[in-house]
C-alpha cells in the first residue's frame, strides 16, 4: 500500500489552488448545501461570476475524491461558467453526512443520483440544460449520463476519458515500458508480477494505479510544477470557506477515496463506453493528456473518431497526464475554444 499523496494523486482528479473567488458582482452566485438526491442528503455548491453564465456541472474522478473543497482552483472558470460541484456518494461531504448508511456503490446508482443533481441544478438554476464536464471516473459516469438523459445537456466534455478493457491493458503496458526505460527495477518486478489486467485483487489492481500514474510514474516538469500550486490548498482548506461541507470529519479520514475505490474498482474496470453506443445526441468534447498512462490517449482517441454527434472535437494537453484537470487554464482555453462557440450557437 502507498503513501496517502500517492492515494490522492491516483484518484486524477486533484486541481490546483488559485485566488479566491470573489462575489461583489450583483449577478454573482455563491451556495452550497445538503440536497436531497434519491432519499439522500448530498453536497453541492455554486460558484460563478454571472449567474447568467452557463452552467457547467462537474463530475469528479476517484471514485471518492470530491474536489468541493478545491473550489479556488475554479475562480478562473468561474468568469465564463457558473460552476456547479457534486460531492458523489461514499465522497466528502456526501460521505460525512451519511456515514455508516451510504448507500449502494454501483455505477447505476451514480448515474441515477447525477441525473438527479442535473434536473435538481436546473430547477434551483432556472436552465434548460447544463454542460457536463467529467474526469476519469467522472467521465465514465458522464458518458453514461449523456446517453441516457441526453435532454438535459448542451454539451459533454470528458477529460481522461475512460473508454474499457483495452486502455486497462494498454496503460499497463505504458507503465511496464515506462518504468524499464528509467531502470526502475522495483516497478518493472511489482508490474512482471501482476501481469496485465484484469485483476482478481485490489492491491493489484492498485499496483497498476501506482505505475500508470505519477508519482510511481515520474511526472513531468509541468505536472510538477501544477502539483506545488495545489498542494497548500489540499493539505490546508480554509475551515470557514462556504463551500466546505460543515460536518466534522473523524481523524485520519482520506475524503472516503479508499472505501469508494474499493467498492467500484470491480465494476468500473468491466465497463465498456461502447456497450452504451458510440452515437450522442449531444456535442461531444475530449481533452487528454498527451502522456496519460492510465486511461491512454490513443485509445480515446479511437473511441472518438467511431463517435457520431452534433459537433465533436478531441484535443490533447501537453505534458499532462490523466491528471489533466490539473492544467486548469488549458481547460479553459479549450472550453472556450470548442465548447462555448457551440452552446452559444445552439442558444443553450
Amino acid at each position: 500500500m502507498f503513501s496517502k499523496l500517492l492515494i490522492v494523486l491516483a484518484a486524477l482528479s486533484i486541481l490546483p489552488s488559485a485566488p479566491a473567488f470573489a462575489t461583489d458582482h450583483a449577478l454573482a452566485i455563491e451556495e452550497a448545501q445538503f440536497v436531497d438526491i434519491n432519499g439522500q442528503q448530498q453536497w453541492v455548491t455554486i460558484r460563478g461570476a454571472n449567474r447568467n453564465d452557463p452552467v457547467l456541472l462537474v463530475l469528479h474522478g476517484g471514485p471518492g475524491f470530491a474536489m468541493s473543497t478545491l473550489a479556488p482552483m475554479y475562480s478562473d472558470w468561474e468568469q465564463d461558467f457558473t460552476v456547479v460541484q457534486w460531492d458523489q456518494p461514499l465522497s466528502g461531504g456526501t460521505a460525512l453526512k451519511n456515514l455508516g448508511n451510504p448507500g449502494p456503490a454501483t455505477i447505476d446508482r451514480y448515474t441515477r443520483d447525477g441525473l438527479a443533481v442535473t434536473e435538481w441544478v436546473e430547477r434551483h438554476l432556472g436552465v434548460k440544460k447544463v454542460v457536463l464536464l467529467g474526469t476519469s471516473w467522472g467521465s465514465l459516469l458522464g458518458v453514461e449520463m449523456v446517453q441516457r438523459r441526453p435532454e438535459l445537456f448542451s454539451a459533454y466534455v470528458g477529460t481522461a476519458q475512460p473508454v474499457g478493457a483495452e486502455g486497462a491493458k494498454v496503460g499497463y503496458e505504458l507503465a511496464l515500458g515506462a518504468a524499464r526505460k528509467r531502470g526502475d527495477t522495483a516497478g518493472v518486478a511489482d508490474l512482471a508480477r501482476i501481469g496485465p489486467p484484469p485483476y482478481k485483487t485490489f492491491d493489484d489492481f492498485l499496483v497498476r494505479q501506482k505505475y500508470s500514474n505519477n508519482p510511481g510514474l515520474p511526472p513531468t516538469p509541468q505536472q510538477t510544477a501544477a502539483i506545488g500550486e495545489l498542494m497548500p490548498l489540499l493539505l490546508k482548506p480554509d475551515p470557514k470557506a462556504t463551500y466546505i461541507a460543515p460536518v466534522p470529519a473523524p481523524p485520519g479520514y482520506d475524503g472516503g477515496f479508499m472505501a469508494a475505490l474499493q467498492a467500484t474498482w470491480k465494476e468500473t474496470w468491466s465497463w465498456e463506453a461502447r456497450h452504451l453506443s458510440t452515437q450522442f445526441k449531444v456535442p461531444v468534447f475530449i481533452f487528454q493528456g498527451d502522456v496519460d498512462y492510465n486511461t491512454p490517449t490513443s485509445v480515446a482517441r479511437e473511441y472518438f473518431s467511431e463517435i457520431k454527434a452534433p459537433a465533436k472535437a478531441f484535443e490533447v494537453v501537453p505534458n499532462a497526464g490523466h491528471d489533466i484537470i490539473l492544467f486548469h487554464g488549458e481547460i479553459l482555453k479549450l472550453l472556450r475554444k470548442d465548447v462555448l462557440p457551440v452552446i452559444t450557437k445552439s442558444g443553450s
